[in-house]
This record gives structure tokens, C-alpha cells and sequence, in this order.
């Protein structure tokens, strides 16, 4: 069994119980917003939204005397690499914003902040001419106090000087498996505090770190760490914090006086939870809040978290378990990224993925390769969804990205400590130690799984292989999980069986998950007999289906595998592909690229792990058949179904097996358009499904 109180070379864990932070929550109004930031909710903020744009190399163009007039008027979230998607190859290189902003009378006599949610993928930051600071990697967020070079009450003026050109300094080295998208493609805001404040520039955190200490049935004990900074004249201010229920009723508070005597303090605090009720994954992700006020009588500053409590652990045997009990974390891997804006989602489009992600009834999500959006972590809390979230360390490596992978691991614990969906910090995906163990990657590894462990003590790091079970990059990591892909890059879809059972008496301490697993399938492709795998032109959707349905059996029949995940929900870009009968992309995913259709896979997924009704007829866009004979395959989760065609009652069937589908098996379709229809109740409920078939000559 492996718990974090056991993890390899680490002395930074407690007792038997996995420990629980709170999130790091993102919001302004409600669930959805324009800040994204929830700790600057209730400190004075300003939306940096609209920008002239310019790719290209520009003398002094941070300058407050450069004519940008001939400039593109742009909306942030913005990205200019949209020809990834729309060509072969696209822009790698120098891009340039430039925004005027009044300073209101309001921010006067306080700190003023700047902070981006993510730039892609270098940044150097300019205001009224005076460089601020320069921020490398394109998916975390940076904060800088810019009070001494703004002006309060005038016009000022905010240049970000951007690139996506390589850097063999930077992590992804490469853009292989995705593209590395440029620009300011998440949201960026001015804000202010007093004089003294809970940092907001500590890795652009929230400042404010909980993890659960202690845990019964009565009572659980939580540790606050707040990080406060000062730059008045104080001896000592008031600490206030408040415990809030998911109602938002008071649950229990402290007000403590700290004692000022540097620059920068960390307060830390225990404060009892009675009766606590538990983030249970999606039986009932319960959310509590801490509101954290520093205050000296006059002035205060005030943030708000999210928090939930649970445990877990991993065993070799039985899987994954959440608060002690069997949890089995089945789910999709997903890239940040829509087919009409790329990485520059709106939060519409946030809560679209996130929303579909729900209705197929996932447990897990992996999120690839990537720090993603806190809107994508805040939906998880929320949606009792188990993550794995990762730093972009893919597939090759430089020797000479170790100083950014730390960074980029750093900003992405603290950014996301306190949320209680993440359960894994991912170190790696795919990337190989051809030669021995002693290459610059098993080193960084190793490196990177320390300090995640001396950052964070409440998670495991976790690591993604394509190699075999033992390779000289493997279970470095806490976890091990490995990609593979029978049946389409290599083997048959039943390797997959032969290779878990195999392993799993081989290296019995070992825990396995698979952590990714998938092919292409091209819902305008329909014809199994014109498959061309792997890299062909040809990725027909029926036998994208009949892969997933093979592989889920194979999968669900072993509780040992303690997680799994979907290579992709979603189809994305990747540039210079030229595959499936699509440029630029992968086919994958369960629904398309522009999220308007979802394949048939993905209605056997949703039979097999929703609660809500569903009834789906299979290979329905398959619709110009040459045999008369044929089946009617139905995905479902209601008890008997009814098929139909052209309004007569063909059968009745009832669920005869454990993978919600049921056949109708020797069909004859006659010369004309056959009207398919299948319908259920539950209860009271009635459903229905139609499809259209045209049987015509060969």
C-alpha cells in the first residue's frame, strides 16, 4: 500500500492520513468571472483587457513615445499563434502589447500589483518605460508590485514584450506533442493593497497555505500559513480568521495579534473544524472557506478561500482509495485549448469543457502537460473531480531546463496548494533516459521530486512513462502511471490485458494506472475497412469506439488499477501533423475540436459511468450501408429498451451485461432510407433516439 507517510526519501509527512489543503479558488461573482482571481475579489482591481498588438521586432518599444497607432486593437485573453491551427508550422517569435490605464485617486497611499494569469511563453514586463520584471514559462501566473513606477490619478502606460520562440532553458524544449501558443491568453489585472498586506507576490500565490493536521469523526485541525509583508511603520497588527460552512454560515474564528519586526512575516495558526464533513470526489465535494483579514484599525486586507477536507492513499492490491474508502478514478486528460480561439478561452468556454467533462460521469482528470486555468481547478473542486496536474517536462530534454522546471514546478504547488481536487504533482510525461541513469533528466527528476515533497508533504508527485515497467527515468516518482496505445501505434487491443496481468505479478509492489490510452477517430470517416493506423489519412470513428469499448472491459474488470485516463476528451492541435484526414490534428479526442460533436466513444463512456439516463444509438453518422443485414448497437444505462425502424416495433431488450450495451443483433434493412429509433423509460420518464440509414447497392 503506498501512503504518503511511506513515501520514498522523504521525512516530510504526517501520521497515516494523506493531509488536505485548501484551494486557491479563482472567483469575483459567483462561479464564473471576469477577475479569476479570488483573493483579489475584495481588493480594489482593474480588468487589462484591451490592447494594440503587434508581432515583430520593434526599437524601444516599451518606450511611452512609440507610435503604435498602425497596431491591432486586441481583447485579452488573446493569442496571436491562432496559425498553429491554421496552417502548417506557425509563428515562433517576439509579439508586443501595449495598454494605457488610469491609476484611480483610490489606489493613492496604497501598493499597486500587476498580475497575469499566464503569458506565453516569455514575458518581460514594462510600466511608463521601466522594466519590471521578466517571467519564463507560458502557463503559470506572475505578480509584480509596480508602486513606485505607476502614477496615481494619470494615464500609464503597461508594455509586455512576449515571445514563443524556442529556448532549450524553458520547459517544453519542444513543441512535439502540442504547440507552444504566444501571448497574454489568460487574464490580467492591476490591484491594490494597504501598506502592509498577505503577499500577493510570493510565486503569485494567494499567500495564504492551509493543510489539515489532525482528523477524526468529531473534529479535524487545520494549520493556516499566512505570508504578510509590511512596508509601514508598524509594530504589530491584527490577524483575523473565519471558518465558513458551504452555506457560508460561521463556523469558528481567531483574531490573534502578530508582532511586526521585518519586512516579511509568516503567521502560522491551528484552528479546530467539529463535526467535519469531508470532500468525498463526486458524492459530495463539500467546500469550506477561511476569510484571512489583516487589519491596524484603520485599513485592512482581506482575502477569501475555498478548502475541503479529505485523505488517500494507494495500494498495490485494491486501487486508490479517498477518506478510507475503495474510490475507482476513471477519467480524461485534456489540453487547453478551442478550435476558434486556441489557448485564449473565455470563461464560457471554460465552463463548456467542464461541463462535459460532468455529464460523461468522470471521476479523474489529468491535466496535460500543463498548468492550466484556475477556472479548470476551481470546476474540479467543485465537481468532486480527482486531478493530476503537471509541469510542462515533456517527451525530450535539453540539459539545461533544470533552473525553469523547478521554477515552473514551484509556481504551480503554490499556486495550487489549497485546492482539494489536485491528489498528484506530475514531474514528467514521456521523457526518455536512453543511455543510463545518470542523464541530466533522471537527475532533474529526482531534484524536482524532492522539492515538490519539500514544498508540499500532503501529495504525491507522480510521474507518466511510455517505457516498460522498469526503465531508468521509472518510479522515481511517488506514483508511476504509463501511456500505452495497443492496437494502434503497436500490438493488438488485447495486449493491454495481457500486459496489466503480466505486470501485475511481476512487480506486485508495484501500483499500475494507465495514464493514457486512446486513438484517432474522424467522425466524417466511417468505414472500418479503410483504417490506415497510425499515421495514415484515414482514422475511422466506429473503430475509435470499438477500441474503447475493448479496452474499458479490460480496465474496469481490475480494481488494482488505482487510476485511468483517456487520451483525450477533447481533439487538439498540434502543427504539422497531417493525419486522420485533418491537418494539424489529433484525433483522439471524444468530442471535437470546437466541442459540436460528441463521438460515439463518448456515449459509451456515459452509459458506463453517469448516473443520468442515457440512450445513444451507435455508428450513427454511418449512415450509407451496403449490407442489408446489420446490427443495431445501443449505448445505455436504462434498464430495456425498444428498437424501431420505420415505425414498426422490431424488439424488446433488456441490459444483459456489465458495459451498458445492448445489440440487436441480424437487422434487415430494406432499399430506401430505414428509419432507426430506440426507446425507454425510466419511471415516468420517457427517451428516445433516432438514426437514418440508407442501404444503396455496392
Amino acid at each position: 500500500m503506498y501512503e504518503l507517510k511511506k513515501r520514498k526519501k522523504s521525512n516530510h509527512h504526517r501520521k497515516n492520513i494523506i493531509l488536505q489543503v485548501l484551494t486557491i479558488t479563482f472567483l469575483l461573482v459567483g462561479f464564473y468571472t471576469n477577475a479569476q482571481v479570488n483573493f483579489i475579489k475584495d481588493r480594489k482591481h482593474i480588468q487589462l483587457t484591451n490592447w494594440k498588438f503587434q508581432k515583430g521586432v520593434f526599437y524601444k518599444g516599451e518606450s511611452k513615445n512609440f507610435n503604435d497607432s498602425t497596431w491591432q486593437n486586441i481583447k485579452v485573453p488573446h493569442t496571436y499563434s491562432m496559425d498553429a491551427i491554421e496552417n502548417v508550422g506557425y509563428y515562433k517569435g517576439i509579439a508586443w502589447y501595449r495598454t494605457h490605464i488610469n491609476i484611480p485617486k483610490s489606489m493613492e497611499n496604497e501598493r499597486v500589483f500587476l498580475r497575469f494569469g499566464a503569458v506565453g511563453q516569455e514575458a518581460i514586463i514594462y510600466v511608463n518605460g521601466i522594466k519590471i520584471g521578466n517571467h519564463i514559462g507560458g502557463y503559470s501566473a506572475f505578480c509584480y508590485e509596480i508602486t513606485k513606477a505607476v502614477k496615481i490619478g494619470e494615464h500609464n502606460l503597461i508594455v509586455v514584450k512576449t515571445s514563443n520562440a524556442p529556448n532549450y532553458k524553458r520547459i517544453p524544449v519542444n513543441d512535439v506533442l502540442f504547440n507552444h501558443y504566444g501571448g497574454i491568453y489568460r487574464s490580467a489585472q492591476i490591484f491594490s493593497t494597504p501598506k502592509f498586506n498577505i503577499s500577493p507576490t510570493f510565486y503569485a500565490s494567494s499567500g495564504v497555505f492551509v493543510h489539515l493536521i489532525e482528523q477524526s469523526k468529531n473534529s479535524a485541525k487545520i494549520e493556516v500559513r499566512t505570508h504578510i509583508t509590511n512596508k509601514e511603520n508598524l509594530n504589530q497588527l491584527t490577524l483575523n480568521y473565519k471558518i465558513l460552512d458551504a452555506n457560508n454560515q460561521y463556523i469558528n474564528s481567531l483574531s490573534k495579534i502578530i508582532k511586526i519586526d521585518k519586512k516579511n512575516t509568516i503567521d502560522t495558526q491551528s484552528i479546530e473544524i467539529e463535526n467535519p464533513i469531508l470532500w468525498n470526489g463526486r458524492k459530495n465535494p463539500y467546500l469550506y472557506s477561511v476569510e484571512v483579514t489583516l487589519s491596524d484599525g484603520k485599513t485592512s486586507d482581506k482575502i477569501c478561500e475555498t478548502f475541503g477536507l479529505r485523505t488517500f492513499k494507494v495500494d498495490a492490491d485494491k486501487g486508490f482509495f479517498l477518506n478510507d474508502e475503495p474510490y475507482r478514478i476513471y477519467g480524461v486528460a485534456m489540453h487547453q485549448e478551442w478550435q476558434q480561439v486556441g489557448p485564449a478561452l473565455t470563461l464560457e468556454n471554460h465552463k463548456k469543457d467542464m461541463e462535459i467533462i460532468d455529464e460523461i460521469g468522470a471521476t479523474g482528470l489529468r491535466l496535460s502537460h500543463y498548468q492550466h486555468s484556475q477556472n479548470t481547478y476551481n470546476s474540479a473542486d467543485k465537481l468532486g473531480l480527482l486531478v493530476w496536474t503537471e509541469i510542462p517536462f515533456v517527451h525530450d530534454y535539453s540539459g539545461r531546463e533544470q533552473g525553469n522546471a523547478k521554477q515552473q514546478l514551484t509556481e504551480l504547488i503554490y499556486q495550487n496548494y489549497n485546492h482539494p481536487s489536485i491528489f498528484s504533482w506530475g514531474l514528467w510525461n514521456e521523457v526518455r533516459a536512453w543511455k543510463s541513469a545518470d542523464e541530466p533528466c533522471v537527475i532533474l527528476t529526482k531534484e524536482l521530486n524532492n522539492l515538490a515533497h519539500k514544498l508540499d508533504s500532503t501529495r504525491f508527485t507522480v510521474s507518466a512513462s511510455d517505457r516498460g515497467m522498469e526503465s531508468n527515468m521509472g518510479n522515481i516518482s511517488d506514483l508511476q502511471a504509463w501511456n500505452k496505445y495497443y492496437g494502434w501505434y503497436y500490438g493488438q487491443y488485447s495486449d493491454m490485458e495481457k500486459w496489466l496481468d503480466e505486470s501485475r505479478i511481476k512487480y506486485p509492489n508495484i501500483e499500475l494506472a494507465i495514464s493514457e490510452y486512446g486513438v484517432g477517430g474522424n467522425i466524417y470517416q466511417q468505414n472500418r475497412a479503410l483504417l490506415e493506423k497510425p499515421i495514415g489519412n484515414y482514422f475511422p470513428e466506429p473503430v475509435q469506439t470499438n477500441y474503447h469499448e475493448v479496452t474499458w472491459k479490460n480496465i474496469k474488470e481490475r480494481p488494482f488499477i488505482w487510476s485511468s485516463f483517456i487520451w483525450n476528451i477533447f481533439d487538439f492541435s498540434v502543427a504539422g501533423w497531417n493525419r486522420g484526414g485533418i491537418k494539424n490534428l489529433n484525433h483522439k479526442g471524444l468530442v471535437t475540436y470546437d466541442r459540436k460533436v460528441k463521438k460515439d466513444a463518448f456515449y459509451f463512456y456515459k452509459a458506463n459511468w453517469s448516473d443520468s439516463p442515457v440512450l445513444y444509438i451507435a455508428e450513427l453518422r454511418n449512415t450509407k450501408r451496403t449490407e442489408a443485414k446489420t446490427q443495431v448497437k445501443v449505448f445505455t444505462n436504462l434498464e430495456k429498451i425498444t428498437l424501431y425502424i420505420n415505425g414498426r416495433k422490431i424488439a424488446t431488450k433488456k441490459q444483459s451485461d456489465d458495459y451498458n450495451t445492448i445489440i440487436f443483433h441480424d437487422i434487415l434493412l430494406k432499399n430506401e432510407i430505414n428509419k432507426i429509433e430506440v426507446k425507454s423509460k425510466k419511471g415516468k420518464e420517457k427517451f428516445s433516439h433516432k438514426a437514418e440509414w440508407i442501404l444503396s447497392k455496392k
